[in-house]
């Protein structure tokens, strides 16, 4: 199994503790600038790693407390697992917190822990006092069902416990993406002498190795990694939910900017206008307004922009819509990213919410069409509302109506499913008919199981009938969609059609009693020659009942080996030879009659007169009043 790699930050007021936390979980110094050191307050992002009690190794992410250093922050806490809300037990709730609260509570941290921090300064009282107090003021937050953490970073008071708290959280987190594309925003970049440029960041999904190309964007600068580090250690790859420092060949400080986005080049869009699902905060103290300026945080990403809204004039406190942000410069961004506003001037948070889409156009408002696609993108990725809709087969032209896109828009959908391999394209009459490679596989297997089951339950019957097979799958398609589909799949190689039955590949084994009965049958129909006996007397006398001789005598017709005439069952070994001898005599002769031919044939008028008339119908011979003669005589 994979190692989980995961990220632990904090969030609080300033001077609440939180450094010095981190200080007594890990032993580590996260305050690295001498201004900081100086002023005894974190201005920029600091980070630390440990070792859990169960083995987990994590990266923790200390970030600023101050006000002014919301931004640094927002950056750090974009891609945590866990969040710490350190809350001095001397204070107890102040301003920074309430922010900090609104923030992770518009990312949608997963988990969170509150860290009554400083207990060594009031007394057990004053902590209970406390602890309701912070239980009153979380109720109509993320953190209403938080666990809440007696501790002293000082004295080490309550720290072994918090381990614990930390470990058993992360066991209920789904660890980060090591698959798929490379992403990382970039918090920090320098340059190291006769290294060239780092920078640093949390790798957000994917995984990065040495002497791969990657991007920075905006701006599409394409440079290869030339060393790796994870906390501290030189490594040959980095994977999700890791702290990575990034040497990389060929790239100058000047050219990366803070903000920008270490990714997989050509994978992620990039632009200055993205549809969002906009969030007005319930303590917001206005409207968020049509045109409105506004801060844009995504990542480690701040741009300033404006909001164009799409359904509505305002959207009140508490309250969401749909809407664009139309920023200054352009962003990496991806649908189901989250993002946050903070006010223009003052800066403070006042809403956010999640990203739908890099869009190409700002779009016209209180347009149906453009709610419509908002909200089909709100549920979900396109590619995943896509391939739902292809739970069954559907046109192009189907698919763009129920998802109100256009086919432009469709073909790209499509040609992504395809090329990730989650799409299968089939075909009837001149019109392509898409399905989702998952769903046709459930479909798929769920009517093989059928066929195999049936194979079983009834050997004989070399399969099952078409319209059995449909009435047993409940498919309620078209008659023509059901044949063509059907008779694709046995083009595909998925099962194998014999006439009107359907059979699995692989067949079905005969049970060996049903096999000794059929020997018998066998025995008796070469000895009989062009005279066979009846089917139900013979089936008796070979111990086949009287209700299963029909099934018997049908598989034997299905296998090749018999053939069904008027009322009886002739081998197909004995037809051969009986209709070479037949053309034979015409070819020389011209013509023959019915006593005639029971002579050569050396059988009786009641097998003859069927078989001559089953030669006619096969267009070997053709009658002309009591004679025969060859069918395409003159």
């Amino acid at each position: 199994m994979a190692e989980r790699h995961y990220l632990v930050g904090t969030a609080g007021h300033v001077d609440h503790g939180k450094t010095e936390l981190i200080r007594a979980l890990s032993g580590m110094e996260t305050d690295r600038l001498k201004e900081e050191k100086q002023r005894g307050i974190s201005i920029e992002l600091g980070f630390a790693h440990m070792m859990l009690p169960s083995g987990r190794q994590i990266g923790i992410v200390d970030v600023p407390g101050h006000e002014r250093f919301v931004r640094q922050m927002l950056a750090g806490a974009g891609g945590m697992d866990i969040v710490l809300l350190v809350i001095a037990a001397d204070e107890g709730i102040m301003p920074q917190t309430q922010e900090h609260l609104d923030i992770l509570t518009l990312l949608r941290i997963p988990r969170g822990i509150v860290v009554l921090n400083k207990a060594d300064l009031v007394d057990e009282e004053w902590l209970d006092l406390m602890e309701e107090e912070i239980r009153e003021e979380l109720k109509e937050t993320a953190f209403k069902d938080a666990p809440i953490c007696r501790v002293s970073a000082l004295t080490g008071v309550g720290i072994p416990g918090l381990r614990q708290t930390i470990d058993g959280l992360l066991s209920e987190v789904e660890s980060k993406k090591s698959t798929g594309p490379v992403r990382m925003p970039i918090d920090r970049v320098f340059s190291i002498q006769g290294f060239g440029t780092v920078m640093t960041g949390s790798l957000h999904s994917g995984t990065i190795l040495l002497g791969q190309e990657l991007a920075i964007e905006p701006g599409h600068i394409l440079a290869k990694v030339r060393s790796l580090q994870v906390h501290n250690n030189k490594v040959s790859a980095a994977e999700a939910g890791q702290r990575v420092a990034v040497n990389l060949a060929g790239v100058d400080v000047a050219e990366v900017e803070r903000g920008s986005v270490l990714v997989i080049p050509n994978v992620f869009k990039v632009g200055k206008i993205l549809d969002v699902l906009l969030l007005n905060l319930s303590s917001a103290d206005r409207p968020l307004t049509q045109r409105q300026r506004v801060r844009f945080h995504l990542g480690t990403t701040e741009i300033l922009g404006r909001i164009h809204l799409l359904e509505q004039n305002e959207i009140t406190p508490g309250q969401e819509g749909f809407a664009q942000i139309l920023l200054e410069e352009s962003v990496v961004a991806a649908s189901g990213d989250r993002f946050v506003l903070r006010f223009y001037s003052p800066a403070h948070t006042i809403a956010g919410g999640k990203i739908l889409g890099v869009a190409e156009f700002k779009q016209k408002r209180y347009k149906e069409n453009v709610i419509a696609q908002m909200m089909m993108k709100d549920q979900g990725d396109p590619l995943d509302l896509l391939e739902g809709e292809m739970a069954e087969l559907r046109t192009g032209s189907d698919l763009a109506s129920r998802l109100q896109i256009t086919s432009n828009e469709l073909e790209v959908s499509l040609k992504a499913l395809e090329k990730a391999g989650r799409l299968e394209i089939w075909q009837e009459d001149e019109n392509l008919l898409y399905w989702g490679k998952a769903a046709a596989e459930i479909w798929r297997s769920k009517l093989i199981n059928m066929i195999r089951a049936y194979e079983r339950s009834n050997p004989l019957r070399v399969g099952i009938s078409r319209e059995e097979l449909k009435t047993r799958l409940g498919i309620s398609w078209a008659h023509r969609r059901w044949q063509t589909i059907l008779e694709q799949g046995a083009v595909r190689g998925y099962y194998r059609i014999s006439g009107s039955k359907v059979r699995t590949n692989e067949g079905v084994e005969i049970p060996t009693g049903i096999l000794k009965r059929l020997e018998a049958l066998r025995a008796k129909w070469q000895i009989a020659g062009l005279m066979p006996p009846d089917i139900t007397a013979t089936a008796e006398a070979c111990g086949i009942s009287k209700s299963e001789a029909p099934e018997y005598a049908q598989y034997m017709c299905e296998i090749g080996e018999w053939v069904h005439i008027d009322q009886f069952f002739f081998r197909q070994k004995d037809l051969e030879p009986a209709k070479e001898r037949l053309v034979g005599f015409l070819k020389e002769h011209g013509e023959i009659g019915v006593s005639e031919v029971r002579e050569m044939w050396g059988t009786s008028r009641k097998y003859t007169v069927p078989l001559l008339e089953f030669f006619d119908n096969q267009k070997i011979t053709k009658r002309n009043g009591d004679k025969r003669r060859l069918f395409n005589s003159s």
